[in-house]
């Protein structure tokens, strides 16, 4: 490609000085003028035309090359690292700003993925969690972070949440799903979710979050279909619950 660029500049050139010296009825002046002036907008236009174009082509794969090594490929949420990293910014912030941070975090498990999985096959499992994942996004704010955790689980950031602002998010996405009209090989199929979460008011590590939303998302499993459960910690407390479904 830069070999051509350089021929066809030549080429460019010899024609355009071929034309102006070659010509009788243009004097020694207004050849030169007009080589200063042609020369630069014939040879230089193009090619800045074509930086510019390679410019923005490299901008805009090195946005998709970011966007694929931080989201998931099918449900296009954050992948469960960049999920980790973005929350633990977000949380740093509020501290060194506020020098507290509160909130809520969520984790959504699809209960009934593994068996769309088995009786449907992969692609409609996967195009059930793109289904809930649209509802997710749906139902949470701008400021909210939302990733994909593992094959069923997402996470739900909440910065700010209260308890009753927490439970009307997960009542909300609950409630979304169930109604959802989801057609897996022409046959409709209920989207079921189970909830644990944790609502805190301390500077806790992200892994004490984690660890205590996952225990309440064991205990609304185990309660049954479509559980729902939050911790709500106080400061300097491990996990005192305070309220649950």
């Amino acid at each position: 490609m830069v070999v051509f660029g350089v021929l066809a500049a030549v080429g460019i050139s010899f024609l355009v000085h071929y034309l102006l010296f070659f010509g009788d009825d243009i004097n020694p002046y207004q050849r030169a003028l007009a080589a200063a002036l042609v020369l630069p907008v014939v040879i230089a236009a193009p090619l800045l035309a074509y930086i510019g174009y390679s410019a923005e082509t490299l901008r805009r794969l090195k946005r998709e090359r970011n966007f694929a090594a931080a989201h998931d490929p099918s449900t296009e949420v954050l992948n469960g690292n960049a999920f980790t990293t973005l929350v633990e910014r977000r949380r740093s912030v509020s501290i060194s700003e506020a020098g507290r941070t509160f909130g809520a975090l969520l984790i959504l498990e699809a209960e009934n993925a593994r068996a769309i999985n088995l009786n449907y096959g992969f692609r409609w499992g996967e195009e059930s969690m793109r289904q809930i994942a649209a509802l997710i996004r749906a139902n949470v704010r701008r400021s909210d972070v939302v990733g994909r955790l593992s094959d069923r689980e997402f996470g739900i950031f909440l910065p700010g949440a209260t308890v009753e602002q927490a439970r009307d998010v997960g009542e909300r996405i609950r409630s979304a799903a169930a109604s959802a009209a989801f057609l897996a090989e022409g046959e409709p199929v209920e989207l079921t979710l189970d909830i644990g979460g944790v609502i805190f008011d301390d500077q806790i590590e992200f892994q004490g979050l984690m660890r205590i939303a996952s225990e309440q998302l064991d205990m609304a499993k185990a309660k049954g279909a479509d559980g729902f459960r939050l911790s709500a910690l106080q400061p300097g407390e491990a996990g005192n619950e305070r309220s649950g479904r």
